[in-house]
């Protein structure tokens, strides 16, 4: 027998959390290989920003499998429209960004732009009778 369908609010944000896994995985890679700054060859806010990624990527994953999923949704939003800008201009004046990357960056932006406003669903005040 099969089960009961997911729900296209379910199956969106397994994707954002499994996207943001990926990630979370991708920068803890980088540690493993390059150490504790992995970056280093980037300007210092770059390295920064590049660095935290892990702890946000884990924080959205957490977020999403929480109570406080709403959360979670925007600050995905928030880090994607960070990442993908701060990689446009990191693949604009330093050598060495991989351009296919940033093109799945922001095709998933696009899908987070596209999704956010049926995921996001405000809690409707109680009436009080």
């Amino acid at each position: 027998m099969i089960g009961k369908p997911i729900s296209k609010i379910h199956f969106t944000v397994t994707i954002y959390a499994l996207c943001f896994a990926v990630g979370a995985l991708s920068h803890a890679k980088d540690f493993v290989i390059y150490g504790w700054r992995p970056y280093i060859a980037a300007p210092l806010p770059f390295e920064i920003f590049w660095s935290s990624l892990i702890l946000f990527d884990l924080a959205v994953v957490a977020f999403l499998l929480s109570k406080h999923r709403h959360i979670g949704i925007f600050l995905a939003l928030f880090v994607m429209l960070a990442d993908v800008s701060i990689n446009m201009y990191a693949a604009v004046t330093l050598n060495g960004v991989l351009v296919w990357k940033i093109v799945l960056q922001a095709i998933f932006l696009g899908f987070i732009l596209g999704s956010v406003g049926f995921l996001y669903q405000p809690s409707k005040p109680h009436s009080r009778g």
